[in-house]
């Protein structure tokens, strides 16, 4: 039941982030997520004794996502500036070199890991689609509505007719019959699509892109249980009940997101 409950605060949330409320409050959010997501990550690298710099990631992080405000990202002077700074950050560390050197490579995974996908989601809103014709609105809505249907027939179905292991390494619950469930309801997400609110997305890439966000979300989703499985925790958090962490509830996105975001602009 928190489960549930907690889905349904969100997803009510993130609706009226995206359709109704002003543009600055979605930004301020997706950047407060960032935040969030940082500390979460900080605290799994850490029990690895990788711990970030915690100012510089939740700095880069936030310097990343707010790249994508504008039309064409300035990414590679924001890489470059992110870099410079990293490094001056080494080369004053009063610690030993080696583990500064952890440090600095335990937060370049972190901003790049977090602040380049996430700012991905924010651009996905201010995409520039066809005057008159659906909005980045649209755009953003499709993934979340593809990513999070076929999220959740992956654990449902997975967790009543999964028998064979998809990564018993790194994710043992996540099981073959899970990944077919993931894929069958994000074609049929994606192929509601078209007929509910995005009718200019033609039916063929609507199934292009099921399939496509089906498999970025599993593997973002396994991204996430890697770090989960290095640092021996169960959760990134405790943020959200019944769900864990942030991390916990935004993996899958964290790579279909720039997976949309790309065939947007390169093939439609």
């Amino acid at each position: 039941m928190k489960r549930v409950l907690t889905a349904g605060v969100l997803i009510t949330l993130v609706l009226v982030a995206v359709r109704w409320a002003p543009l600055w409050i979605f930004w301020l959010g997706l950047s407060a997520m960032g935040i969030v997501a940082v500390q979460e990550m900080a605290l799994m690298l850490g029990a690895g004794g990788r711990r970030p710099w915690p100012v510089l990631a939740a700095v880069g992080t936030v310097g990343l996502i707010a790249c994508f405000l504008l039309p064409d990202p300035p990414l590679a002077p924001a890489m470059t500036g992110l870099l410079f700074a990293l490094l001056l950050r080494f080369l004053f560390s009063p610690r030993e070199p080696a583990v500064a050197l952890e440090r600095l490579l335990s937060t370049l995974l972190t901003v790049v890991y977090l602040g380049l996908t996430l700012g991905h989601v924010g651009g996905l809103l201010t995409a520039d689609l066809p005057a008159g014709r659906e909005t980045g609105e649209d755009l953003l809505i499709f993934a979340l509505v593809v990513v999070y249907v076929g999220d959740s027939l992956a654990y449902y179905g997975g967790k009543a007719w999964g028998r064979h292991k998809l990564a018993p390494k790194i994710s043992p619950a996540k099981t073959w019959e899970g990944a077919a469930f993931s894929l069958a309801g994000s074609l049929a997400a994606s192929l509601c699509a078209p007929l509910w609110f995005f009718q200019a997305l033609p039916v063929s890439h609507a199934l292009g892109l099921g399939a496509l966000l089906s498999v970025t979300g599993i593997l973002g989703d396994l991204c996430e249980s890697c770090f989960k499985r290095a640092a021996a925790v169960k959760d990134s958090g405790t943020l959200l009940p019944g769900h864990g962490g942030l991390l916990d509830r935004i993996d899958s996105l964290l790579l279909a997101a720039p997976a949309l975001y790309w065939y947007h602009r390169l093939v439609l």
